[in-house]
């Protein structure tokens, strides 16, 4: 058995749901006690325990994993993740649960990083375990770095031992708030329902050309002539979801038209976007009512933010560097409220994006309000992590590495902003299937192996 299997299992065993993590922060603690190793908290509760090296190199790296876990259990489940320990047990070569998540996200990469001090030849490491990661990975943010001195990162917090992750987006939002005037208006109100397009993630299919309902319904405006009016409007999802349906009250001045319209519209919008399903639904609700003024230079102005892709990386074939996308537009009190997502994997680039939107917005008289920033993070390809992280995978596994690039967000992000300007990380882990849900397995072979890679990539440096 290798020593991070052992580990592993023995970390199954002390509940740690996301923001209650203390027992297995004093697990790793004892841990580094009885091994002579000097241990941190900072203010927020993220652990670092600093070893030192066995050999010539006198540059520290940082082995980085968190410490809570997703705590999913079937329906008919009694399990406590606040007390309870895994019910685990090996099944074709593979370590499950009984009726819970495994926990093998992140649990694998403390078990690593806790059986790197026993290699034989490493340099000074500073052992780097992070909480609130699966809630929320804003404690990553507010990670004292005063306590960091290291330049290479490596994130074990990957799910397939062949891939080698060298970037993630950063991201934040951007709330926009305008008061709205009505008038009185006597054609008829409606409701309008934009539906059956398809569920489409915001981060990892942005690129897959799916449509955003809400603007397929804007783009309608430059389509036709029988909308007169807009009395409210509603689509919101998730942050994470590219909208798919979106209900709307208008006054039409003639419903057969508007019909046929956007008929024809739709035979266009099934061809641009991948919405096969993509229909309408109309039906009267009112016969006058109150519409907003000025409503079809608003929602126009609204419309020429252009949604999905901004920029592909140079350096990372098909890596989407730069997106943005309208999760929310809805009307409370009087208020027309838009919340966009802007993503990238470089900072300067989702700054330019931020305030490319912001003057648009602020010009035409929208508040704007910034919240939940988190840093992007893109690193060399050929720089000497890839390499050598490269070089053990091909070696221990037989097979070539896959470098690979996320429009999504990782721990690394925060970790490489807060240190060094010239910091290198890369993200890599054992593989793992089904993570997040009762179906939770890791090959138990590949914990071994990214062992083993680990050691080598430590050994090279």
């Amino acid at each position: 058995m290798s020593k991070s299997l052992d580990y592993f299992k023995q970390i199954t065993q002390i509940p740690r749901p996301s923001k209650k993590e203390e027992k297995i922060r004093n697990f790793l603690i004892n841990w580094a006690g009885s091994r002579g190793f000097e241990s941190v908290v900072d203010k927020v509760w993220n652990l670092i325990i600093y070893v030192p090296g066995n050999n010539k190199s006198e540059e520290s790296v940082i082995l980085q994993a968190h410490m809570d876990m997703v705590c999913v259990k079937t329906p008919d489940s009694f399990h406590s993740f606040e007390s309870d320990p895994l019910d685990i047990y090996e099944e074709d070569w593979f370590l499950k649960a009984r009726n819970t998540t495994l926990w093998a996200d992140n649990g694998v990469g403390i078990a690593i990083a806790m059986s790197s001090v026993d290699f034989p030849s490493h340099p000074p490491l500073e052992l780097v375990f992070t909480v609130d990661e699966e809630a929320w990975m804003s404690w990553a943010l507010e990670l004292d770095y005063s306590l960091l001195k290291s330049k290479k990162v490596i994130n074990l917090d990957n799910e397939n031992e062949q891939e080698i992750c060298i970037s993630s987006a950063g991201w934040i939002w951007l709330n926009f708030g305008k008061d709205l005037e009505f008038k009185n208006i006597d054609n008829p109100i409606y409701m309008f329902e934009i539906s059956g397009m398809k569920w489409w993630h915001s981060w990892v299919d942005i690129d897959k050309n799916h449509g955003n309902a809400i603007e397929v319904f804007l783009w309608f405006l430059n389509f036709t002539d029988t909308i007169s009016g807009i009395w409210d409007i509603f689509s919101w999802i998730a942050s994470n979801v590219i909208p798919n349906k979106l209900d709307c009250q208008i006054s039409l001045t003639n419903e057969a038209k508007f019909k046929s319209d956007f008929w024809a519209y739709l035979a266009h919008i099934k061809t641009k976007f991948d919405c096969p399903d993509i229909s309408f639904n109309l039906e009267k609700i009112s016969s006058s009512w109150v519409v907003i003024k000025n409503w079809m230079d608003l929602f126009k102005k609204i419309w020429e933010i252009k949604l999905g892709v901004y920029k592909m990386s140079e350096k990372i074939a098909g890596l989407v560097e730069t997106s943005i996308n309208l999760w929310i537009i809805w009307i409370e009190d009087k208020k027309l409220i838009l919340s966009y997502l802007a993503r990238s994997s470089i900072n300067t680039e989702l700054h330019n994006l931020v305030k490319q939107v912001e003057r648009h917005f602020l010009f035409i008289w929208f508040c704007l309000n910034l919240d939940r920033w988190y840093p992007g993070w893109q690193d060399d390809p050929d720089g000497i992590l890839v390499k050598l992280a490269s070089e053990q995978i091909l070696k221990i596994t037989w097979k070539p590495a896959q470098v690979i690039a996320i429009h999504a967000w990782l721990e690394c992000g925060a970790i490489v902003s807060g240190l060094w300007e010239d910091t290198n990380a890369i993200s890599i882990c054992s593989t793992m299937h089904n993570v997040h849900s009762v179906n939770e397995r890791v090959e138990i072979a590949s914990i071994e192996k990214m062992e083993r890679i680990i050691e080598g990539i430590l050994e090279g440096l």
